[in-house]
């Protein structure tokens, strides 16, 4: 059984970390994290007592993450760069610290040992909207989470449009779910291009649904899709990246439902290895139901 990278994108909630960091701590598995810049709260030392097995490492170079930014591609290279860097993975597992496994890690490790080879992409339909993220410049292109600067870059883009100016002519773009699970070959791949990906998507907004899908769609790993089929709208639910997301109860259309404890059997019916999100400041006992569920079944 080959080693599983995962890669962990966090900004909040670090008692809630520390409960996903222990229920991946395994041998087979090494943990690398991602903590945004500005998040407050945050201590290394804290997770001391959170692996025995794994490696655990924390990125020391931080990017400031905003909200559709291209911190957030380049905060992603950045993982999979450091944990190439420690040798090869069968997988890497790019999940965020409000997510939380719903199978052990036993069951996780026989599922990709029996799909070795598949790459694990959630891959969606464009929406019309979708084209103006990657076609038109972006004055602000960690703006779209802010009101102020995410009017300016719709009202430049609309000045782009009337002109009939645009960007990125040529590129095949395809869109989908930012969490993936990949082999070592596509991870390998993607750092390559980090240059390519660097000029195609430093002025474009919300590039983290977009970057990996379309270097994808251009590459021989399209063939190995596990899933090569895009679903109409991120509501349908696949198995594309065993990745168990309920946009259907969201409270908006930015972010997905966040589990309750009453969702416990709905986690325990389903087929994905892990599910988002979960929010302890929100309900803390889902979490805490997982986690004296899996922490000793691995």
């Amino acid at each position: 059984m080959g080693k599983h990278a995962y890669l962990i994108l966090a900004h909040k909630n670090f008692g809630q970390l520390h409960k996903l960091i222990e229920l991946l701590d395994n041998g087979r598995n090494d943990i690398y994290v991602h903590v945004d810049a500005k998040a407050t709260g945050f201590n290394p030392d804290d997770f001391a007592d959170a692996v025995v097995e794994s490696r655990l490492v924390f990125l020391q170079d931080r990017f400031n993450v905003s909200w559709g930014g291209v911190s957030i591609m380049r905060s992603e290279l950045a993982l999979l760069k450091r944990a190439i860097a420690d040798g090869e993975h069968d997988y890497y597992h790019l999940v965020s610290g409000m997510d939380m496994p719903i199978k052990t890690q036993t069951e996780i490790h026989d599922f990709f040992d029996s799909h070795k080879g598949s790459e694990f992409i959630n891959l969606w339909e464009f929406k019309n909207s979708t084209a103006t993220r990657f076609k038109y410049y972006t004055v602000f292109p960690e703006g779209e989470g802010r009101f102020a600067t995410r009017i300016v870059n719709h009202i430049f883009k609309g000045l782009q449009m009337a002109v009939g100016y645009r960007i990125n002519r040529g590129i095949d773009f395809r869109f989908g779910s930012q969490w993936f699970s990949i082999t070592d070959a596509l991870a390998r791949y993607v750092v390559s291009q980090e240059g390519w990906l660097e000029k195609v998507f430093r002025h474009t907004s919300t590039c983290d649904e977009i970057f990996l899908p379309t270097l994808v769609a251009a590459s021989p790993f399209a063939d190995k899709l596990f899933v090569a089929t895009p679903v109409r709208n991120q509501k349908e639910v696949n198995l594309a990246n065993m990745r168990f997301i309920d946009w259907s109860r969201g409270e908006s259309i930015r972010h997905p439902w966040v589990f309750r404890s009453s969702d416990m059997n709905l986690l325990e019916s389903v087929s994905h290895l892990w599910a988002r999100k979960f929010d302890e400041e929100v309900d803390s006992e889902i979490i805490d139901l997982l986690y004296n569920r899996l922490k000793y079944k691995q």
